[in-house]
């Protein structure tokens, strides 16, 4: 089990974040005419893969993190970070495509979210208070 407190505040913020503005693109949907049933599931499943995405990158770079600093090799921890995220990639890309090959689900909408990550990423670090630094105060 996963026991890095600092990761799992940080992820539960990223994935706040997410929600938002997946649900503000909802709402633009709605405010242009676009909305559909295929737009309110292409969102959601968007933000269920961004999170699930970034939940995965938290878990991976907090255990390779930790292991360097418990005396091992910072090099196998780079390798397996690097290993992991063309993983990721390539298990995304796969899951988009039988997806939105074989649904009906608005691929806009669905792929949206992916970007939301980044964002709120920024939002959170620039609206950071002074003396923070990954979700945890300075002493």
């Amino acid at each position: 089990m996963f026991h890095n407190n600092a990761a799992i505040r940080q992820f539960l913020k990223i994935a706040l974040g997410v929600a938002v503005l997946t649900g503000l693109e909802i709402a633009v949907y709605a405010l242009l005419g676009r909305f559909s049933v295929d737009v309110l599931l292409g969102a959601l499943f968007g933000m269920v893969v961004s999170c699930a995405n970034f939940l995965a990158l938290t878990v991976t770079v907090s255990r390779a993190a930790d292991r360097a600093e418990d005396g091992g090799d910072p090099m196998k921890a780079r390798a397996a970070v690097q290993g992991s995220s063309v993983l990721r990639l390539l298990l995304l890309a796969g899951v988009y495509i039988l997806v939105l090959r074989f649904s009906t689900l608005d691929p806009l909408a669905s792929v949206l979210p992916l970007v939301f990550v980044q964002i709120s990423i920024s939002l959170f670090e620039f609206f950071r208070k002074d003396g923070e630094k990954n979700g945890s105060k300075r002493s």
